[in-house]
């Protein structure tokens, strides 16, 4: 089968790789040309473990095409997926200015009936407002007779897992407009994922409403869960409560679960601060107050600001001090820096007059851009010592594993004074960290 991807981001480029390595002839355009030759040559512009080597291996197998042209890239293609992204506005709504000019690039040389399908994160409506557009397009190229079907495949991958999360899904959601041929539809998404039918993964056909609020659903239910822990987390810490034990005790009960319990510096990345603005928008438009996300969403701002604080209070004062940063990325196992914590909280620190030093394995390159104006207040180390050495503090902003296994001693040693705020708390079990630091996790004392 012959796929075509538009847009070669998170979601499309392991999208268009993975679906390659299972055996899919695959094309992905994208309309950066640096981008394009990068991936011609092997090279992932992101990282995500597994990716690159797969990528790798599906070029020398000449399964895998990357291109700047539409026309060529959907001239043989039996299904299109839509993997552009839908950053957030100023007011937090979704900006659908790339969607939509992708789709009216696709308009244009469409020459067959066509599936496409929008892994996108859309407000609800857009896929109907896509299938306007497409028809509209054909229109005016005189091909409205064309039978073009536009479905909702929300994506709902880990950065960091993501690849591994693309061959096992919890489940599949799949929203068909009511006035498509729905058994037509459903029996190209199931020659489509095939594979994951063998695997008893669930597909769950509805209409395209319900496919597009699930993704959003989601992601709101799992930043309330994670803001709801760090409150709980700031509370132990006033009466004297472990938060790793009371998450241990709530994740037993099935009701609950154990997954994003950890206490931390809250959520970050390209999904749940998006999302969670724009489900707030889509409400304030359909005239639904949604308070719960809006109360996560406060907390998680808000709880930069108390960590601040608390950073402060311990130090005396931040300013002239030399704060250590360890890691960037928000979260481990990719580079990916949008809204994360830490780079929250150096803005912060550096506000308040602390010189700062950072390491991450991944996170380096894309950091530098974006603190391109802090230049001067910020050095970049090339490892965990050097980025200890000489500091008044180290704050653990990311719980990559490679932190999990360095010297503590040796740490402390180089370090001007011993302050140790574990904001991911990697290190709050072990026994001998008191021994060698002033040491600060969160939620428990």
């Amino acid at each position: 089968m012959n796929v075509t991807i538009i847009g070669t981001g998170y979601i499309g480029l392991v999208q268009g790789v993975v679906m390659s390595d299972l055996g899919f002839d695959v094309v992905c355009i994208d309309n950066d040309e640096v981008k394009i030759e990068t991936l011609k040559q092997g090279k992932s512009p992101i990282y995500e473990p597994e990716l690159e080597e797969t990528l790798k291996k599906s070029l020398k197998n000449g399964k895998i095409k990357f291109t700047l042209d539409y026309n060529s890239g959907i001239k043989n293609a039996d299904v299109i997926f839509l993997a552009v992204g839908t950053p957030p506005l100023a007011d937090g709504s979704s900006n659908l200015n790339y969607i939509t000019a992708a789709i009216k690039n696709l308009a244009q040389f469409l020459s067959k009936d066509s599936l496409i399908i929008t892994k996108s994160t859309v407000p609800m409506g857009t896929n109907k407002k896509i299938k306007k557009i497409i028809l509209d397009e054909l229109k005016k190229r005189n091909m409205g007779n064309l039978n073009v079907s536009v479905i909702s495949n929300p994506e709902f991958l880990r950065e960091g897992k993501a690849v591994y999360d693309f061959l096992n899904p919890d489940r599949i959601v799949v929203g068909i407009d009511e006035n498509d041929n729905k058994e037509k539809i459903k029996k190209e998404i199931y020659k489509i994922y095939e594979y994951f039918l063998k695997k008893q993964i669930p597909i769950i056909f509805t209409n395209l409403e319900t496919a597009e609020l699930s993704k959003y659903s989601s992601n709101a239910f799992l930043s309330v869960k994670i803001s709801f822990i760090n409150e709980m987390a700031m509370l132990s810490e006033k009466i004297g409560a472990n938060i790793e034990d009371v998450s241990k005790i709530m994740g037993f009960d099935h009701r609950i679960g154990n997954e994003f319990l950890n206490a931390g510096l809250g959520f970050g990345g390209s999904c749940f601060p998006k999302d969670t603005l724009a489900i707030l928008n889509i409400g304030k438009n359909n005239d639904c107050e949604m308070s719960i996300v809006n109360s996560a969403v406060k907390f998680n701002n808000d709880l930069k600001d108390i960590l601040i604080k608390k950073i402060k209070n311990k130090l005396g004062s931040t300013k002239d001090k030399t704060i250590s940063i360890l890691g960037l990325s928000f979260k481990p196992e990719t580079n990916d820096i949008r809204e994360s914590p830490a780079i929250k909280i150096i803005k912060k620190l550096i506000n308040l007059g602390a010189k700062i030093k950072v390491y991450c394995p991944q996170g380096m390159e894309k950091t530098k851009k974006e603190l391109e104006n802090y230049s001067d207040c910020i050095k970049y180390c090339k490892n965990e010592y050097e980025c200890a050495k000489n500091s008044d503090c180290l704050i653990l902003t990311t719980e990559w594993e490679q932190f999990k296994n360095m010297d503590l001693e040796r740490i402390k040693n180089v370090m001007k004074s011993n302050y140790f705020f574990d904001f991911r708390n990697m290190f709050s079990d072990n026994e001998n960290i008191r021994n060698y630091f002033h040491y600060y996790p969160i939620g428990r004392n």
